[in-house]
Parts: structure tokens; sequence; C-alpha cells
């Protein structure tokens, strides 16, 4: 059980995103509470701090940075505890780009991909997001870096969108699908509701009911409540915008039906809408 739980947190970038806070709390007292600690290796420690990052225990974020750091075996991993420690510090945008050059220069592609990314992040709404997310998709293309480029087609279709490059957004989220393994059903869902959603956007309305379809099956297999609410959500959408009311309607009724199942909490906005449908 323990082996699986260090597998399964080294394979995850957010990490909340996958399972339950009880549970994420859980895995962060067991590994960075007590002597715990100094069996774990650098990319486990940085894995446990972006985990206690977005769990509020800065605390243990210096502690498991600190450890990193001292049990750093190489070049690159020293330089992903520095990046990580500026992320914490909340380091200016600068420095962390001076960083991601240094990084590259030295042959580090994989961490500069990584810090350009970040970067690209940090410059959303300005020229220059294109300009470093399109620099860490060329790395992580040179070191064959799938997850990294299923991240960065991602990004990439996010940026194209909001500059209305609407044919650009499409062809990157058409090849993040492309990528993401079969087994992947969790990304695979995701990718398909958000492929259906610029779809939608260009008034590509069959395409986009297609892929939430799809997208729905998968969150059905998983039983993933988030999943089944955005499939159902652009369902519904889909058919008021076709003037289906009475569709949209068996859409949300069908999200409300799921959550009190699964004794979830319904949440408001699909309240908010069924009542305004009701009222119409």
């Amino acid at each position: 059980m323990l082996l699986m739980a260090v597998d399964y947190v080294q394979s995850k970038v957010n990490i909340l995103t996958e399972m339950s806070q009880q549970k994420a709390e859980e895995l962060l007292e067991m590994f960075a509470e007590g002597e715990g600690m100094e069996a774990m290796n650098t990319s486990l420690a940085l894995h446990l701090s972006e985990l206690a990052r977005e769990l509020g225990r800065d605390y243990l974020v210096t502690r498991l940075l600190d450890h990193a750091v001292k049990v750093a075996s190489d070049a690159e991993e020293q330089g992903w505890c520095q990046f990580e420690l500026m992320k914490h510090q909340n380091s200016p945008r600068e420095e962390i780009i001076g960083l991601g050059m240094a990084s590259e220069s030295e042959g580090l592609k994989g961490l500069a991909a990584g810090i350009f990314h970040h970067a690209a992040l940090m410059s959303l709404g300005t020229d220059e997001a294109m300009s470093f997310a399109n620099r860490s998709m060329r790395l992580r293309e040179e070191v064959d870096d799938l997850e990294g480029m299923i991240y960065g087609h991602a990004l990439l279709a996010h940026i194209a969108k909001e500059e209305e490059k609407f044919d650009e957004s499409k062809m990157h989220l058409k090849k993040r699908l492309e990528i993401i393994p079969e087994k992947e059903s969790f990304e695979r869902m995701e990718a398909l509701a958000d492929l259906a959603h610029i779809h939608a956007t260009v008034g590509e309305l069959e395409d986009a009911q297609n892929l939430l379809i799809e997208s729905l099956d998968l969150a059905i297999q998983l039983n993933e409540l988030s999943g089944i609410l955005v499939a159902k959500w652009g369902l519904a959408d889909l058919a008021e915008i076709s003037d289906q009311p009475d569709e949209a309607m068996v859409q949300l009724s069908d999200i409300m039906t799921k959550f009190m199942e699964e004794g979830e909490i319904v949440p408001d906005l699909v309240k908010q809408r069924i009542a305004k449908l009701t009222e119409s």
C-alpha cells in the first residue's frame, strides 16, 4: 500500500484534482510527518511540497523543500528545488525566467520547459504568454516529454482561445487528445470536454455534442462527478442553443439526481439554472 501511494504521488502534478482533501491530508501526514521525511528522495519531497502548499501547510512546504535540496543528487534536481523555492517565495517573474534561460543553456531541457511553462502562466493576458508556451513546448518535444506535451497543448489552446484564434486553439486541443494514452481515461474525459467547448464556441454544435457524449461516457465509467457535471452542463447549453428547453432540463435534472445518489451537495448553479428553466 505504501509503495502504491509513493508511485501515485510521483506520477501526479496537481494531486488535489485526483483525490479528496481528506485523502490528501492522510497521504501528506503519512510521508511528511515524523521520521518519514528522511527516507524521501528529491522527487517525492517536491511533489509533497506542492501538496502541502495546496493544503495551506506552509510550515511543511519549507521543511520539504529544505529536505529536497539536501538530498538532490544532480544539477537538474537542484534546479527543480530552486524553481520550487522561487515559486514558494513568490519570486519576481524576471528571476524565474532567468532560471529557465540558465537551465536551457546548461542543457537541462526538461527543467527549462517546466520553468517556461510556468512563465507563460505568469504572463497570461500579455503578448509574451504564447512565446513562453511555445518555447516550453519545443523543449518538451526535444526530450519527448509526453506528459509535458499534454499540458503544453492545453496551455497553448487556452492562450489561443483568449486571443480569439479559435482554429489554432482547436488544433492544439486535437493534438492533446491524440497523444493522451487510451488508458488515461480521466485525462481523455477532460480533453474531450475542452475540445467540445471550442467546437461549440465556433458554432460546430454537432461535433461538440458528439465529443461531450464521449466525455460523458468516460465520466460515467469512472463515476467522476466533476466530469458528469461538465458534460451534462455542456449538453444542456447545446440544447438551449438549439431551442430545446425540455432536453436542457433533462440534462440538468440528471446532474441533480446523480449528485443526490452519491450523497453529494448539488451545486447551486445547477439549482439556479433548473429554477430559471422552470420559470420560463
